[in-house]
């Protein structure tokens, strides 16, 4: 009987842990603008780098508290409230030269700080309305080639 209940707990916990990866791996990082047209180093508001989560479920997720992480240590905290509806797009701008033009990787952790998604490595210097895409949106093989280098589609 105790070996029953250890087994039966044991699929219960490894179910939980199924769902809840599940329930966290709908979100992606779907696109990246590292170097937006123009010159960013002259910090006008108009010109500025973003990246964009998408949600590949179609029931709402509530990122309040995840963060994104670039490769120069930095880190953004999502705000609460912040929320993606179904198959729906999520775009933060970023402060001025706050994403690296080559070798940026980006990092999503959820609330309690595990890693959600993380990009490809990612180069940008030609100063345009070119940016990393995953190609279809929400495509997400763990591989470089879900990463293209398409014309910007902020937000859809």
């Amino acid at each position: 009987m105790r070996f029953r209940s250890s087994i039966i707990l044991t699929l219960l916990c490894a179910s939980i842990i199924i769902w809840l990866g599940a329930a966290q791996g709908m979100v992606v990082i779907n696109e990246v603008e590292t170097n937006p047209s123009g010159d960013e180093s002259a910090f006008k508001t108009a010109i500025t780098a973003w990246f964009e989560l998408y949600n590949n479920d179609d029931k709402d997720v509530d990122i309040s508290g995840w963060s994104i992480n670039n490769s120069q240590g930095r880190s953004m905290t999502l705000p609460q409230g912040a929320v993606i509806k179904g198959l729906d797009y999520y775009v933060m701008d970023v402060r001025p030269k706050w994403l690296a033009q080559s070798g940026e990787v980006l990092v999503l952790k959820n609330a309690t700080g595990s890693e959600v998604d993380r990009t490809a490595v990612l180069s940008d210097g030609e100063d345009s309305e070119i940016a990393w895409t995953r190609d279809p949106d929400g495509r997400d093989t763990d591989s470089t080639d879900d990463w293209k280098f398409l014309a910007c589609s902020r937000g859809f």
